[in-house]
């Protein structure tokens, strides 16, 4: 995204782009859906490719979310005990909102298993 992004996405996260976010869908589709196969889901370019869109788009969201609480407390960083990085917080946020649709979408085709 930073090196071939050129296009913002939102104000609250300046270094998002949409050309990373496309990136970022793109590849995880693709993982999603070669590990689907390997997985034996059913149907497993569909299913996995839209795992992997859904955790692309909700691992967007909670990282915007966190980027918009810190903009709300005016605090650059979430922590300090990883420097440089932007806090533990910065390295998770985006696995806070994807977990739980992971979860009932993994458990959902368990039914159709």
């Amino acid at each position: 995204g930073k090196r071939f992004g050129r296009t913002p996405l939102i104000s609250v996260s300046p270094g998002k782009t949409w050309e990373g976010l496309w990136g970022g869908v793109v590849a995880a589709t693709a993982t999603m859906a070669a590990a689907a196969v390997l997985l034996g889901w059913p149907y497993p370019l569909a299913t996995g490719g839209l795992y992997g869109i859904g955790c692309a788009l909700m691992g967007l969201a909670g990282d915007l979310t966190v980027s918009l609480l810190k903009r709300s407390a005016r605090v650059k960083d979430t922590g300090s005990i990883m420097p440089g990085h932007g806090g533990l917080l910065d390295r998770l946020d985006s696995y806070l909102l994807v977990a739980a649709p992971a979860f009932f979408y993994v458990s959902a085709l368990r039914m159709l298993l």
